[in-house]
């Protein structure tokens, strides 16, 4: 995309993300330019660097993954607009810019050991196998995260996937009624599914939501679609989840 394209589409996500905010949090509002340091949390097997971002303050905490499949850049190419739309809502945010940085790079939906990175948690349905490892966390790039999430305790986790058959939200935990808020903000073609239909052993899902029981949402963009498509829903979608006061699914969790 040129420059002056993707420009284009980050005036109109600001346009978007700045048209419910009040006068007051308007003031608050951070730039992609202006925002605090990303921090490092290790490196990927090839030596790539793991990030994380800390935005807002205050209200729930939660965590947004931007990428985790290397095929599944949708998220990953709003990081800049997700700074600037995320960084006024009332919350304690914690962004991730990449689990799998080397199958990004590749264009590679798994890691450089051949490990699908949204298999290698800790969850109680972990198997070993070649495509999920010899054992929870063997791939760098999910260790250092789960290690930062464990030490950040979000109340609410979003993860950004793509898919032939999207747009839709599945969800893990107590996370329903939040999914279907986001998919309404959104907007057709949007839905909820609340199964993938396959099993997930191993997944980000599975540990956080059915074994800690906290609110994980998996978004899933149509793969491939255009960022004019894809921005504008993540934006409303994180605004209407997002927000003031406790989450309406919330459960007795896991610590």
């Amino acid at each position: 995309m040129s420059w002056g394209r993707r420009a284009a589409v980050a005036a109109a996500l600001l346009a978007v993300a700045g048209c419910a905010l009040t006068p007051a949090t308007t003031n608050s509002s951070v730039s992609a330019s202006q925002s605090p340091p990303w921090s490092q949390l290790g490196t990927s097997r090839e030596g790539r660097p793991l990030r994380a971002l800390d935005l807002g303050s205050g209200g729930q905490r939660v965590a947004v993954i931007a990428g985790i499949h290397g095929t599944e850049q949708e998220g990953q190419r709003h990081v800049p607009e997700l700074i600037s739309a995320l960084a006024p809502l009332p919350a304690t945010i914690r962004l991730y810019e990449d689990v799998n940085p080397d199958g990004s790079a590749a264009n590679r939906r798994r890691t450089s050991a051949g490990v699908d990175p949204n298999r290698n948690w800790p969850a109680a349905s972990f198997t070993a196998a070649p495509s999920r490892g010899p054992r929870p966390l063997s791939e760098p790039g999910v260790g250092h995260v789960y290690r930062d999430l464990v030490r950040f305790d979000p109340d609410l986790v979003i993860v950004l996937h793509s898919t032939a058959s999207g747009p839709f939200v599945n969800f893990d935990g107590p996370a329903e009624g939040l999914a279907r808020r986001f998919a309404a903000a959104a907007g057709a073609p949007w839905f909820v599914k609340p199964s993938m239909g396959y099993p997930t052993p191993g997944s980000l899902g599975s540990w956080m939501g059915r074994d800690r029981g906290r609110p994980i949402l998996t978004i899933e963009f149509r793969r491939g679609a255009p960022e004019e498509e894809t921005g504008p829903a993540l934006v409303l979608g994180l605004r209407a989840v997002i927000r003031e006061g406790p989450l309406e699914d919330e459960r007795p969790r896991v610590r």
